[in-house]
């Protein structure tokens, strides 16, 4: 089984890059190639898809991605290519943090998930994400959004709703009081 390549990157497709690990350049799709530059050096995370008809390489930046891919592809109706499409229009801790919020909204919106398999995601992942979950809301969540999230909470507020109202919020350099007063007026429409 195939864990990493580490190698040069020597060439970059719309979806895929080329890694050459020892003079064997092998072609790994990817979520966002556009990461990636000619002649560096890179460390890719490896999932080694095998199928009847066809055998490929995913790659990932860091291992917290590949594992999630991983649970990713293990939900029902969902397969490699899927997987990696639907990654491919949002970041992981965005979608985790969709799946902690269920916000089926935004999840079908991603290319090949519709409502029905958004639920099922949703249905499948949650509760199962503990060890990715608490590094991406520790990596996250900034210690104003940390202190707003809790001034909500003991006002009555739920978790839920108030960490889909963060992902939402697109400014990282607010204060307490503003990361508040946002999330008050989108829980209020």
């Amino acid at each position: 089984m195939y864990y990493y390549l580490k190698g040069i990157v020597v060439e970059i497709g719309d979806n895929f890059i080329v890694v050459d690990v020892n003079s064997i350049g092998y072609q790994v799709l990817v979520m966002h190639p556009e990461e990636y530059h000619i002649d560096d050096e890179v460390l890719v995370y490896i999932s080694h898809i095998i199928r009847e008809d066809e055998e490929y390489f995913i790659g990932f930046s860091s291992l917290d991605d590949k594992k999630f891919f991983n649970k990713l592809i293990n939900c029902k109706g969902i397969g490699p290519k899927t997987a990696l499409s639907a990654l491919r229009g949002i970041s992981v801790s965005e979608f985790i943090n969709c799946v902690m919020t269920e916000d089926v909204k935004r999840l079908k919106k991603l290319d090949g998930i519709g409502p029905k398999a958004a639920s099922q995601i949703i249905l499948d992942l949650k509760g199962t994400l503990v060890d990715i979950e608490t590094k991406v809301s520790k990596s996250n969540i900034n210690k104003n959004q940390n202190d707003a999230k809790e001034a909500l909470i003991s006002l009555g507020f739920k978790e839920k709703d108030i960490l889909e109202c963060f992902t939402k919020i697109n400014d990282n350099t607010l204060s307490v009081e503003e990361y508040i007063t946002q999330t008050l007026r989108m829980i209020r429409k």
